[in-house]
This record gives structure tokens, sequence and C-alpha cells, in this order.
């Protein structure tokens, strides 16, 4: 059977309600997922009833932002099997909501620097009470017809090198690594080629830093990963003996990706649960 194990509501940047993605990963012939909402955990209890009452397996989740440490690319780690409970995680899902808000004012006025008409308000309502992030803001400017569509935006105004890109700031890696090993969770490196590295070798520098870390897998099958850089990541797995990981990204209808693309065999949660089970044992 399939798995995705990437996926986000609208507890972050999501279209689809928590509670209705045990019906939306029948739909899509899913025997498990994981819901991994960026820097919060808010969706995860009505997922996990959605799930249980559809007879899917539930794997909480989260996807934690992280410092690249350089201007190229996003450094993102995915946790698996986290405790939703855990103070440190607690702690650290806090200064990131802070550095959220913090940043979204500061592109609001950017924007209206060069010309948009755009609110925080709108982007609130946008948001409708999940983590407001920069897609809210892209829906918006989208909605106002300042931008084609949302990647048009990201391009245009908020994304890296965009009119109105401010940078966030994040946590160390190293920081979201032991947050997650202390919600009894494991750490996973997500989308690698969105670290945008500058060749191999520095991909493989970064991947083995990470490893260095505590580190305990990688994500090999994503969306944005072609064949041929599946192959590559998961040869750097082994190499460090990391896990191997995979899911969609699924946003809904905010994205053109589908719930349960690229195909992510069962085996792959088994050898997590296995790690998970031997981490809290």
């Amino acid at each position: 059977m399939a798995i995705d194990l990437h996926m986000h509501s609208t507890a972050s940047d999501g279209t689809d309600p928590p509670q209705s993605f045990g019906e939306l990963a029948v739909a899509a012939g899913l025997s498990a997922i994981a819901l991994t909402d960026h820097d919060t955990i808010a969706g995860l209890g009505a997922a996990q009833a959605s799930c249980k009452a559809a007879g899917v397996e539930f794997v909480p989740g989260i996807e934690l932002s992280t410092e690249r440490g350089r201007p190229r690319g996003a450094l993102h780690m995915l946790g698996y099997f986290i405790d939703p409970t855990s103070p440190r995680l607690g702690e650290v899902i806090d200064v990131l909501t802070e550095a959220r808000s913090t940043r979204n004012p500061q592109i609001i006025e950017a924007l209206n620097e060069v010309g948009v008409d755009i609110t925080l308000e709108e982007v609130l309502d946008e948001a409708g009470g999940a983590t407001v992030g920069r897609p809210h803001i892209a829906a918006v400017l989208v909605r106002k017809a300042y931008a084609k569509s949302i990647q048009d935006a990201f391009k245009r105004y908020i994304g890296v090198g965009g009119a109105a890109y401010r940078r966030k700031q994040g946590i160390h890696p190293a920081v979201a690594i032991d947050a997650l090993h202390a919600a009894g969770g494991l750490a996973v490196l997500a989308h690698p080629v969105q670290l945008r590295c500058e060749d191999d070798e520095d991909l493989e520098r970064t991947i083995g830093s990470l490893a260095k870390l505590g580190l305990d897998g990688l994500e090999a099958w994503h969306s944005d990963h072609t064949p041929a850089q599946v192959k590559k990541y998961c040869r750097i797995a082994e190499r460090y003996d990391l896990l191997l990981t995979g899911g969609s990204d699924y946003h809904g209808r905010r994205k053109s990706i589908q719930m349960g693309k690229p195909i992510v065999d069962d085996q792959v949660l088994a050898a997590l649960r296995e790690a998970a089970q031997r981490r809290v044992q």
C-alpha cells in the first residue's frame, strides 16, 4: 500500500481542514499519512481522529523552519512520531511563531512601498485563524490581481529576490533536531533539492554536517524531485546511515500537487516506526 508522509492543512498554509484528511487519504488510496504543518501542531488532533475513523494509520508530524546559514535555499526539518505535548517542542514552536508574526508586517510594509494595496487584516482574514505565512499573503495578492498565481506572487514579490522579500529569523538545525528528539520523534531533512546547493559536493557536505548533529533521515521522494535526484538522495542516505522518507508536500488547492504522488511504499513507514520505537525505549 502507498503512504504520504508530507502534507499541510489549514492549520498552516494548506486549504483542506485537518478533519478531512482521513477521507482524503482513503480517496487517494493511502494506507497511512503524516500531517506535517509548518511550525505548528494545531491540526494533529483533528487529523488523527479523522484518520482513525477512516481506518488510515496516522503519524503525528511537523515541518520546522530552520536557518540555512547561507543566502541560497531553504532548510526545513520534518519531525515524525512526535509527542505534541512536549514542552521543548512547544518552546521552539513559540519562537518560530514569533518570528512569523514579526516578519509578516514587514512584508506588508514593503509591499505598500512598491505600490501594492494590501493590509495585514486582509492576510489574517485569508489565514482564517491558521498560522499566518507567506502563502496567505500570496493568496491575497492573487485575489487582488497583483499576481497571476501563488507562484507568480512569490517570484515577483515575496520570494527570495522579490520586491518585498524579508528573511525570517529561524532556528539552527541543531535546535530543531534536538527539539524533535526531545519530543520522542525522528528528525528528517525535507526536500533536499530546495537547499539549492551549488553542486553535489556542497550537498553531501551539508547533509553530512546535519548527520553529525543527529539527523535521522532524508526525504528522498518528493513532488519536486526527479528520478535522478531520488537515486542520488538514496545513495547519500545510505552513505550516512540515514532513514528514507517520502511525501507529496500536498497543500490542497494552493499548489498543483496531488496527494499520494510520488508513490511511496509502506515499507518506508515500517522502518521509520521501528526507529521511533527504539528512540523511546
